[in-house]
């Protein structure tokens, strides 16, 4: 599973990847208190790997939250022993 994962997530890479080459024009990107003018492809790959870290943030308080339920119901489970 964690294989298919991985190469999910590389084809997923490689097409972005070769996506944001292919489009090298400047971009106005306004940010509310300013704007920036940058290509397009460090703008997609900036997006791309703020889109992994958040995702994986998000999985890693999930992760946090279900180690936590586990040694919850663990221990009730030692008490009805």
């Amino acid at each position: 599973m964690k294989l298919i994962i991985l190469l999910l997530f590389l084809v997923i890479f490689v097409v972005a990847l070769i996506f944001s080459v292919m489009n090298f024009h400047l971009v106005q990107i306004n940010l509310g208190f300013g704007s920036i003018s940058l290509p397009l492809t460090v703008a997609l790959t900036i997006e791309l790997f703020a889109g992994i870290a958040i995702g994986l943030l998000v999985a890693w308080f999930q992760a946090l939250k279900l180690k936590a339920d586990y040694a919850r119901l663990n221990k009730q489970l030692k008490k009805t022993k």
